[in-house]
C-alpha cells in the first residue's frame, strides 16, 4: 500500500452543426469552455467549496470504514479525522461568507495540519491503512484539488513550498501505486513499470528539492526531467490492451497532479493541453443522483457493477430538493463530463446547473438558466459536435420551455417552447439522441403528468421541425413520462426510451424513430407505483431508477437486446426509500 501524504431560433443553432456534419474529416476538438453565469467570486467560491465537502465526505468515510477496529485504533484515527472535519466545515463556512484570503490560507494550514496528524496516525496503525485505504486515497486526492482551487493567485512562498513538497510526495507515492497496479495486472509490460519507477524517482528528487531551497532554475529542470519520463510512461500506456479502468483512473490522477506542480512553478506542462498519449475512452458508465427529501448526493459509476468512481455532494447538504444527472463528453477529451441539475426543493436561492471535468470532477463551469427560478431543472448535454459546440439543453419543472447553451461560446444559443405553454401543462423531461441518423444531435422531450396525452416529440437538430411525435402509451394516458434515448443497432442511430411516471406500471419501452415499439418490459414488480426513471449506460444498456416508495431504491441496468433476462442491481443510498434520477450516455 502506497505511503499516504496529505499535504436565436433552433433552426440557425444547427446550420452550422450540419454543415461541419456534412464534411468529413477531423475529429473534434478538446475545447475550452467559457465562463458566464456566474462573477469570478462566486466561480472560486463554488470551486473551492466542491472540494471542502468532498473532502468532509471522504473524511466521513473514512471513520466509517475504521469504526470496526479495536477502540485504541480507533480513537487514534477518528480524533486528527475530526480535527480535519471541524477545520474544513470552518474554511467552508468562511467561503460562504467571502472571508479574506488571508483568512482562508489560515484555516486551510488548519485543516493540513490536522491530515498531517492524520497521515502519521495511520502509519503507527498499518491495520487502519489497510482498513480504510479506499477513502484514505480520495481524502488525499481531495486534499490536493482543494490547495488547487483555493490556491488560485495565492504567491506566499511558504504556502507554496508546502504544496510543492506534497504535490512531489503524492506523485511519488501515485505513481509507485500505479507501478503496482500494472505489475499485477500486466507482468509482461516491463518498460512501462521501469518509467514509472524512474517517473516515480524524479518526483522523489523534485520534493528533495522544494524541501532544500533550490533556485528556480533547479525547479524547472526537475519538473521537466519529470515531464520527460511522465511522457514516456503515458506513449507506453497507449500501447497496453486492454487498460482496466482502475489503473486508467489512477494514471489521470497522476497526470492532473503532474500538471498542478507545473501550474504553480508557472512552468508549461509537458505535453500541453489535455494529455492526447493518455488513453481515455468510456471510463464511466452511469451517475445516479438521490431525488427530493435526499442529499444532494450524487455517485459516477465506472462500470455496471457497481464500481464507485466518484461520490460527491453536488449543492449544499442542508439542500433536500436531491439532483438530477446526466452524462457527455462536452469538451472532447474522449472522457464524459458529469452535469447536475437542482431537484424541487427549498432553496434559499435559486441554484445553478453545474458541469464537472470527468476526467477529475473538477468544476469546468455553473450558469442560471432561468434566474430567480427556485424550483427543480432538468439539465441534458450531448457529446461535443463536429463543429465544437458544447451542448447543454435545460427546462425547469413544469415549463414547456427549453433553453440550449453552447459552453464553448459561453452563452445561450435556442430557446422554444415543445408545447403550447397556455394548452399543455405538466413540463416536459428532454433528452438528446441523432434520431434520423444524419450526424447531428436532435431533441426529444416528453410531457410530464398533466392535462394532455403524454407524448414524445423529436425535434430536428438541422431544421428544428418536428420529426416525430406519438403517445408513449394509448390516447388517453396523461400520467407522465421520463426520457433517454438508446443506440439500440449500434449504428449510431437512437432511439426514444421511456418509463412512465409515478402512478402507472414501471414500464420502460423502446421505439424506433417514427414512434414505433421495438421491446418493452417492466422495469420493477408490476404492484411498485413510483414511475421509473431511464438513462443509458456506456455499455448501451438501459439503467432504471425506481420514483418514492420503494425500500433501498434499488437501480437496475438491463441488456436492451435481451430485457427479460435477470437486470444487473445495484443500491447507491443503502436505507434511502425516495426516488432515483440517473444518467448516462
Amino acid at each position: 500500500m502506497a505511503r499516504l501524504r496529505f499535504g436565436a431560433a433552433l433552426g440557425l443553432l444547427w446550420a452550422a452543426s450540419a454543415a461541419a456534419a456534412a464534411q468529413p474529416g477531423k475529429p473534434p476538438p478538446v475545447v475550452q469552455f467559457k465562463q458566464f453565469g456566474a462573477t469570478p467570486e462566486q466561480f472560486y467560491q463554488s470551486s473551492v467549496t466542491r472540494w471542502t465537502s468532498q473532502l468532509a465526505l471522504d473524511l466521513e468515510a473514512v471513520k466509517g470504514d475504521v469504526a470496526k477496529l479495536p477502540p485504541p485504533v480507533r480513537a487514534a484515527i477518528t480524533t486528527p479525522a475530526d480535527a480535519a472535519l471541524r477545520h474544513t466545515a470552518e474554511l467552508e463556512q468562511f467561503i460562504r461568507r467571502g472571508a479574506p484570503k488571508e483568512k482562508l490560507f489560515a484555516e486551510f494550514s488548519e485543516v493540513e495540519r490536522a491530515l498531517n496528524a492524520l497521515a502519521g496516525a495511520v502509519a503507527q496503525n498499518p491495520i487502519a491503512g489497510q482498513a480504510a485505504a479506499g477513502p484514505l486515497g480520495r481524502t488525499d486526492s481531495a486534499f490536493h484539488q482543494l490547495a488547487t482551487a483555493l490556491g488560485a493567485g495565492d504567491n506566499d512562498p511558504g504556502r507554496l513550498k508546502r504544496r510543492l513538497i506534497r504535490l512531489g510526495e503524492a506523485l511519488d507515492d501515485g505513481a509507485e501505486d500505479l507501478r503496482t497496479h500494472v505489475g499485477d495486472q500486466h507482468p509482461n509490460e516491463k518498460a512501462l513499470e521501469r518509467a514509472l519507477g524512474l517517473y516515480s524517482r524524479e518526483a522523489r528528487l523534485f520534493a528533495r528539492r522544494v524541501r532544500d531551497d533550490a533556485d528556480a532554475g533547479t525547479l524547472a529542470r526537475s519538473y521537466a526531467a519529470m515531464g520527460e519520463r511522465w511522457a514516456e510512461a503515458v506513449t507506453l500506456f497507449g500501447r497496453v490492451r486492454p487498460l482496466p479502468p482502475g489503473v486508467l483512473a489512477q494514471a489521470v490522477k497522476v497526470d492532473g497532479l503532474h500538471r498542478r506542480a507545473g501550474s504553480i512553478l508557472n512552468l508549461p506542462p509537458f505535453p500541453p493541453g489535455t494529455n492526447p498519449l493518455l488513453p481515455t475512452g468510456k471510463t464511466f458508465a452511469y451517475a445516479v443522483g438521490a431525488e427530493v427529501t435526499g442529499d444532494p448526493h450524487v455517485i459516477v459509476y465506472a462500470d455496471d457493477k457497481g464500481t464507485v468512481a466518484y461520490s460527491f455532494l453536488a449543492y449544499e447538504k442542508v439542500f433536500d430538493g436531491g439532483v438530477r444527472v446526466d452524462m457527455a463528453d462536452l469538451n472532447g477529451d474522449g472522457v464524459a463530463d458529469l452535469i447536475v441539475a437542482p431537484g424541487p426543493g427549498k432553496a434559499p436561492v435559486s441554484l445553478p446547473v453545474k458541469v464537472y471535468d470527468g476526467r477529475d470532477l473538477h468544476l469546468l463551469v455553473e450558469f442560471q438558466p432561468f434566474p430567480g427560478f427556485r424550483g427543480g431543472l432538468l439539465a441534458r448535454g450531448t457529446d461535443l459536435t463536429k463543429d465544437g459546440r458544447a451542448l447543454v439543453a435545460v427546462t425547469a419543472d413544469d415549463s414547456n420551455h427549453i433553453k440550449v447553451y453552447d459552453l464553448a461560446q459561453g452563452k445561450e444559443v435556442a430557446s422554444f417552447f415543445a408545447h403550447d405553454p397556455k394548452r399543455v401543462t405538466g413540463g416536459v423531461r428532454i433528452a438528446w439522441g441523432d434520431i434520423n441518423a444524419d450526424g447531428v444531435p436532435d431533441i426529444l422531450t416528453v410531457n410530464g403528468p398533466g392535462n394532455a396525452v403524454t407524448t414524445v416529440k423529436v425535434f430536428n437538430g438541422k431544421s428544428a421541425e418536428v420529426l416525430a411525435e406519438f403517445p408513449v402509451l394509448d390516447g388517453k394516458y396523461k400520467g407522465g413520462a421520463f426520457i433517454a434515448a438508446v443506440d439500440l443497432a449500434g449504428n449510431g442511430q437512437m432511439s426514444p426510451v421511456i418509463g412512465l411516471d409515478a402512478g402507472a406500471v414501471p414500464l420502460v419501452r423502446v421505439f424506433d424513430g417514427k414512434g414505433k415499439p421495438l421491446v418493452e418490459w417492466l422495469a420493477f414488480d408490476d404492484k411498485f407505483r413510483g414511475g421509473v426513471r431511464v438513462g443509458v449506460s456506456a455499455r448501451n444498456r438501459i439503467v432504471t431508477g425506481p420514483g418514492l416508495g420503494m425500500k433501498n431504491s434499488p437501480v437496475r441496468i438491463f441488456d436492451v437486446t435481451r430485457p427479460k433476462a435477470p437486470p444487473i442491481e445495484i443500491v447507491p443510498f443503502p436505507g434511502f426509500d425516495g426516488g432515483i434520477n440517473v444518467g448516462g450516455r
